[in-house]
């Protein structure tokens, strides 16, 4: 039967553009016209204008023929020797001698014309690209040609065989012993004949080695009295053949006389993807002596036409036959060029046959037919009436494949220990393929797996769930399934989220959606395990589907969930409507397309909420709270404070002040790098150039600094009951460090330190305990901040009043930055504070 259609891929014969042949030999004719008006053009450029041929166009006239030459340099009046051509015409010999056993052959300079449009198997045809990107096959046999021609070149110093016919040129070693001992190499001449010192000439040319051995050993028997002569062949002769036709590079050579054609075809570069493989012809003396197929030496190592070459030969190679292309499931795609095979199993077997994964039953032919257009013909490869369809010029056969999918089968797939195919069988059940289990892994989820079912014949995909571990305990129940060919059964992990295992699942499912069949998956989320999208099962209740979903977390309220649920009216208006399901009856309202099933928390939940309590407490350590609960609790839980406490210099910490001050941090990061890439645009002075050094050393300390969260209590106060009660929250920590006796002083001063707390001293007086303030300290800023992380500030005269302002053990003293300094930084003052701040309470929680 044979199917008209409107556009096939066509695979591109290359070469053979569109399957005309005509059109690529008046291409052929055109190049040759073209070329030949190149050399004249170059001669009438001599003779006419007198200038100097360039070497590429001495070049291209060297590359005719002598006759051409002398014909092209007559008509248009050039003397050759004029262009260094008018000396002997003696080619290089490209046959292989004793003396040269490893020469490669070599073009002559005889070559008729270099075909610009044959090119070697691996290089680019006169293809354009996008014919190229919809090619599939190579032409078969044209890439014996490619890269290794010295592999086929003959042997010089093997034994020519007894058939060897001797001729003017070789070369014979006589060896005469007995009576008188002496050794001759000798020629045989133009006239056939060599001469053998005291016999005279013997004619040889013409006779075989054999008959010629036997023909001097003969004579010297004879003629010479108890002498015998030992004969062997020497250098042998060079012969003078042509490769003309569909040749790379068509022309004459000088080749070994042992050469066979395939040697000649070797030596001319091989055969143009327009010539025949197939019907290469020897011609002797204008008879046709033998022809060659190549395809007898490529598909069945056959040399049996390979047949030797004599001076004079002709190899002459037609233009390519008809063709036809093989692709799929053979063993060697490719073009093939047709012969004696008439039909397609002929041609089938060309490729080698089918591969073990055809499927010849659905094979097709790509044929042009008689109107010029593309036709397809069923061909059923198994039948004798498909194999015995007559094949045409430019038709494509193409095998096509067994199916991927497996029928008659059932799938497992999950948390199993032996995942993959079964054979399926009519009345055949989930616990014929699970038969206990010890075949799942360790921790199954028992309360439900799920079969995904084709519908036959669309193949759309449904799913049905049952509960595992019923199915394995009471084989006979309802849980235990029958199984359809091409089923999938899906085990899941009960630890384990199971959406990216059915993920592929879902998918197919969204995709097989249209206005009449919506989404068969509905949305699980809330508090349960595993929140997702999963496949809607038949007949699937609010319970399944949070089964599916893992199942409840400890904080679920599992009484009553709600569905969300989107109608379609008769109009199509679309309304949303939200429906309380019971999910303690298990025969609760099923779920249908789409549907998004929410399970709330339990009313008046509390998470577990733990706090930390470090440093000179009885028990410290971790500490879970309850709703409400104060600092002075828990540190009461905690056995209170031991006698080396030093409750003035408590850090309390809370986790979303920690997040707060990172971000601030972040964003004083960013601003401070802008004005410091600003700033250095600017044209400064030297005393600035040292200023941003500093604040870039600034810059890398802030990215070092991690926050600490760090909220200022007086934790005396609160103990004693004077200060505003503290509700302790989740993550929050209370240090409480030892009693200190130093006071630190940091910022810009000679030498940052701490030092031995005495109590008539004052801030001042530490300064200068450090070697005082350097060049670049702001003296009017300095602060101080307390052990409990209070900060105070000096008095307008500069300085802290006595007694208003005592320093005590465990405060630190700040010598800040003068941030005047660096003026075009416009937040250089809070920069260094925040930083000073949370370096000193990071000091503190390190400190013990």
């Amino acid at each position: 039967m044979q199917k008209k259609v409107s556009a096939v891929p066509e695979p591109i014969l290359r070469g053979k553009p569109d399957g005309n042949w005509n059109n690529m030999i008046t291409k052929t004719h055109l190049i040759k016209y073209f070329f030949s008006l190149l050399i004249a053009l170059f001669l009438t450029s001599v003779t006419a204008f007198g200038f100097t041929p360039t070497k590429q166009q001495i070049e291209m006239f060297k590359s005719l023929s002598p006759e051409q030459q002398k014909a092209l340099a007559s008509q248009y009046g050039v003397d050759l020797n004029d262009l260094g051509l008018g000396g002997s015409s003696a080619q290089p010999d490209l046959g292989q001698s004793q003396n040269q056993p490893n020469t490669r052959p070599t073009l002559q300079d005889t070559s008729m014309f270099n075909r610009a449009d044959d090119q070697p198997a691996g290089d680019t045809d006169a293809q354009s690209e996008p014919t190229k990107k919809k090619t599939e096959l190579r032409q078969f046999g044209y890439d014996l040609f490619g890269d290794t021609p010295d592999a086929f070149t003959p042997v010089a110093d093997v034994p020519p065989p007894d058939s060897y016919v001797l001729g003017p040129g070789d070369n014979l070693v006589i060896q005469l012993y007995g009576k008188e001992n002496s050794s001759y190499n000798l020629v045989v001449n133009r006239d056939g004949q060599i001469q053998l010192p005291e016999i005279g000439p013997i004619t040889l040319a013409g006779l075989t080695f054999s008959d010629a051995r036997q023909l001097l050993m003969d004579t010297v028997t004879q003629q010479m009295i108890g002498v015998k002569a030992s004969v062997t062949m020497g250098s042998l002769r060079s012969i003078r053949i042509f490769v003309l036709g569909e040749a790379l590079q068509p022309g004459s050579y000088t080749v070994s006389s042992l050469s066979t054609m395939t040697n000649a075809l070797f030596a001319s570069g091989g055969i143009s993807k327009i010539g025949s493989l197939r019907n290469i012809q020897l011609k002797r003396q204008g008879k046709l002596i033998t022809t060659l197929d190549l395809y007898d030496l490529l598909l069945n190592g056959d040399t049996s036409d390979d047949a030797r070459l004599l001076p004079g030969d002709v190899i002459f190679i037609p233009p390519i036959g008809a063709t036809v292309g093989i692709s799929g499931e053979v063993k060697r795609p490719a073009i093939y060029e047709l012969k004696k095979e008439n039909n397609v199993i002929d041609a089938i077997q060309l490729a080698g046959g089918f591969t073990p994964t055809a499927f010849p039953a659905a094979s097709r032919i790509e044929r042009i037919d008689y109107k010029g257009d593309r036709t397809l013909v069923d061909a059923n490869l198994t039948q004798s009436s498909g194999k015995n369809i007559k094949v045409k010029d430019a038709d494509v056969i193409r095998v096509y494949s067994v199916l991927e999918t497996m029928e008659d089968v059932v799938m497992l797939e999950g948390h199993v220990e032996r995942p993959g195919g079964f054979a399926w069988r009519q009345g055949m059940r989930v616990t014929d393929v699970i038969r206990s289990a010890e075949e799942l892994l360790p921790f199954p989820d028992m309360n439900i797996a799920l079969i995904e079912r084709e519908v036959q014949p669309t193949r759309e995909k449904v799913v049905v769930t049952f509960n595992l571990g019923k199915a394995l305990s009471n084989p006979t129940g309802p849980d235990n399934l029958e199984l359809k060919t091409r089923d999938k059964i899906y085990v899941f992990n009960f630890e384990e989220t199971r959406t990216d295992q059915l993920q592929e699942l879902v998918e197919r499912l969204k995709l097989q959606a249209n206005k009449d069949l919506r989404k068969q998956t509905v949305i699980v989320s809330g508090y349960v395990r595993f929140p997702g999208e999963y496949p809607l099962g038949a007949n699937m209740s609010a319970r399944d589907a949070v089964t599916l979903a893992g199942g409840l977390t400890e904080n679920a309220y599992g009484l009553r969930g709600e569905i969300t649920r989107v109608t379609y009216s008769e109009t199509e208006e679309q309304s949303i409507e939200h429906i309380n399901v019971d999910l303690a009856n298990s025969a609760a309202q099923n779920l249908k397309e789409e549907d998004e099933l929410h399970i709330k928390r339990l009313p008046n939940w509390l998470d577990q909420e733990v706090v930390t309590i470090e440093g000179e407490v009885k028990f410290p350590g971790k500490f879970k709270i309850k709703r409400g609960e104060t600092l002075t609790q828990v540190i009461e839980r905690a056995g209170g404070l031991n006698e080396w406490a030093y409750p003035e210099g408590a850090i309390f910490s809370r986790e979303d002040l920690r997040m707060l001050e990172a971000e601030r941090l972040k964003e004083l990061r960013s601003k401070l790098e802008s004005d410091i890439a600003a700033a250095n645009i600017e044209q400064q002075t030297i005393e600035q150039k040292v200023a941003m050094e500093d604040a870039n050393d600034l810059l890398e300390s802030l990215n070092a600094v991690r926050p600490l969260g760090r909220m200022v209590i007086d934790l005396n106060s609160i103990i004693a009951g004077r200060g505003q009660a503290i509700q302790l929250k989740d993550g929050d920590k209370l240090v409480i460090p030892r009693k200190k006796q130093a006071v630190t002083v940091v910022g810009e001063v000679q030498f940052p330190t701490s030092h031995i707390f005495e109590a008539n001293l004052d801030a001042k007086q530490y300064i200068e305990r450090s070697g005082g303030t350097t060049q670049k300290a702001d003296d009017n800023r300095i602060y101080v901040v307390k052990a409990n992380g209070r900060v105070f500030l000096p008095e307008p005269s500069g300085w802290f009043k006595a007694g208003k302002y005592q320093i005590e053990a465990g405060d630190t003293v700040v010598v800040p930055l003068d941030a005047d300094r660096i003026k075009p930084l416009t937040l250089w003052t809070s920069v260094s504070q925040v930083f000073y701040q949370i370096a000193l309470g990071a000091a503190a929680v390190a400190s013990f």
